[in-house]
């Protein structure tokens, strides 16, 4: 009985973490979507990836694709 109990706790103490890291790689799985993925290089990045990067560190610097157009993507980048 107690190692049931001891388990379970073990069980929510560990899976809260994972809750967590799950949620912030589905946001920058998220700004991979509204990006163009043409890796063409114009932002100044080299490809869509590194613009990623780049949004992770400052938001603002999604004005640097000259591809972001959408409406959702420009109110996506910057609720962010």
């Amino acid at each position: 009985m107690i190692g049931i109990i001891i388990f379970t706790i073990a069980g929510l103490i560990l899976g809260i973490p994972l809750v967590i890291l799950d949620n912030k790689l589905k946001d920058n799985n998220k700004i991979e979507e509204y990006l163009p993925g043409y890796n063409c290089g114009a932002c100044g990045f080299g490809s869509c990836a590194g613009m990623k990067e780049k949004i992770l560190e400052d938001k603002k610097n999604y004005k640097k694709c000259k591809f972001i157009k959408s409406e959702d993507a420009i109110e996506y980048f910057e609720n962010l």
